[in-house]
């Protein structure tokens, strides 16, 4: 802007009191009025910049928001989509309003209007007013107030440290799985990190895979992308809804999930492969040392007269078949429902390229009779494939009763031997069922 620019003038009450040509203001130190604009991504980081050394107020650093003095007779709200554009390039989006501030110093005294907007389009620098910038977290960003607060303008930080501070501290904790840790952030995003570093290769995995093929499944899913690299953190729009009810599933909802599997199995394996999951090499691999563990873990603490179905069981298995991409852990808690339809699949940190029966073991026995029927019809499920989804159904609590017996510490106060026989109590509950194949599931626990 010119120097000859006429501002408003504000008082101590934060009205309008009067105006001034701006380079009389900035000689005098008068009180005026200001929009600042801090720029969101989709997934929340912030847009960093440094001001030009040029600029009349604190030249050279860095500022976490763009804005400029209000004009006479100007509008605020006007007067930040007006800076926003002109210094950043973003424009056309809706800016959000998040209250006023004061702020004064030896250079600048003014009240702050104060907006958020998110944008996802390219960055396009004022030359007279930005010299550099960067996304950064939220995360990142405190530390900075923290550790380096004279590289940036004190007015901003002072500004939008409560709300910036809010947003940082706006996170929980959700259900925890066994490979990674997950929180709720603002509740609009979902972080997911790994709990050990093996578990990183398949979290990088999502990563890759699932952009590519979100556009071609009938339902929503996670679109991670890495937010940080050390330690590996993913974070994700949260995917709205509620995990399903099994038993209020209806044949439409159960149509959907056909479509759903109908896609996800059709996604060429190169595909796969290039996103970095495991490959049906690798599920030969994994399937014989799984089947071994659970032979030599899990079999010899059945009773006895369970241990040749459960050895049948291992067995067939054990087999390897058809294949295809598959999420591979396909629960209720994973199938998520919105306004009462089947909206969404979440939790895909186990896709692998393995047996497609897999994907509809839950789906064909351990839901309603109207869901399961319209999955089989929809997605012409023959015999084999019913009766694979049936073994892996039944082998389902094998992986529960594993962990515990390797790992008999468990949280809280229960009784490490008790928990465990619960486990292979389910064991052998489905492995009872298994034997009809019109038998209700016994649900997970």
């Amino acid at each position: 802007m010119a120097d000859d620019e006429v501002v408003a003038l504000y008082d101590e009450a934060g009205r309008v009191s009067g105006s001034s040509p701006r380079s009389v203001m900035r000689a005098r130190n008068l009180r005026h009025a200001a929009s600042s604009i801090v720029v969101r991504d989709p997934l929340g980081r912030v847009y960093l910049h440094r001001r030009t050394t040029t600029k009349d107020v604190y030249p050279g650093l860095l500022d976490l928001a763009a804005g400029g003095v209000v004009l006479a007779g100007e509008d605020p709200a006007v007067g930040a989509v007006r800076e926003v554009e002109e210094e950043l390039g973003v424009s056309g989006v809706p800016l959000e309003p998040l209250g006023v501030a004061d702020y004064a110093d030896e250079h600048t005294r003014y009240r702050a209007f104060r907006f958020v907007v998110t944008w996802d389009g390219p960055i396009r620098w004022q030359p007279e007013e930005v010299s550099w910038g960067e996304w950064v977290t939220v995360e990142e960003l405190v530390r900075r107030f923290d550790d380096e607060s004279d590289s940036i303008v004190p007015d901003s930080v002072a500004v939008w440290s409560s709300l910036v501070r809010g947003w940082h501290a706006d996170r929980v904790p959700l259900p925890q799985g066994w490979d990674s840790v997950a929180t709720l952030v603002e509740q609009r995003w979902v972080d997911r990190s790994a709990r050990r570093p093996e578990v990183e290769t398949a979290l990088l995995a999502e990563a890759v895979l699932l952009p590519a093929i979100a556009d071609g499944l009938p339902v929503e899913v996670p679109r991670p992308v890495v937010l940080d690299r050390a330690p590996l953190r993913l974070r994700h729009v949260l995917v709205a809804g509620g995990p399903v009810h099994p038993a209020r599933l209806t044949s439409a909802d159960g149509e959907v999930f056909a479509a759903f599997l109908d896609a996800l199995h059709a996604t060429p394996l190169p595909l796969a492969a290039d996103a970095g999951c495991p490959s049906a090499a690798d599920d030969h691999v994994e399937r014989a040392a799984r089947v071994e563990r659970f032979r030599h873990v899990v079999l010899p603490l059945l009773p006895p007269e369970h241990r040749s179905t459960a050895e049948a069981l291992l067995e067939r298995v054990a087999t390897v078949g058809e294949q295809a991409l598959c999420h591979g852990d396909l629960v209720s808690e994973h199938v998520l429902a919105r306004d009462g339809r089947l909206s969404g699949v979440i939790d895909w940190g186990d896709a692998r390229v393995t047996d497609p029966a897999l994907d509809l073991a839950w789906a064909l026995n351990a839901t309603s009779a109207a869901f399961a029927d319209a999955v089989a019809g929809a997605a012409d499920v023959d015999d084999a494939a019913r009766a694979r989804a049936r073994d892996w159904w039944a082998l389902a609590p094998w992986f529960a009763a594993l962990r515990r017996a390797a790992h008999p510490a468990t949280e809280g106060h229960d009784d490490p031997s008790r928990a465990l026989r619960r486990d292979l109590d389910l064991v052998v509950t489905r492995l009872e069922w298994g034997r009809d194949a019109r038998g209700p599931a016994a649900p997970m626990p």
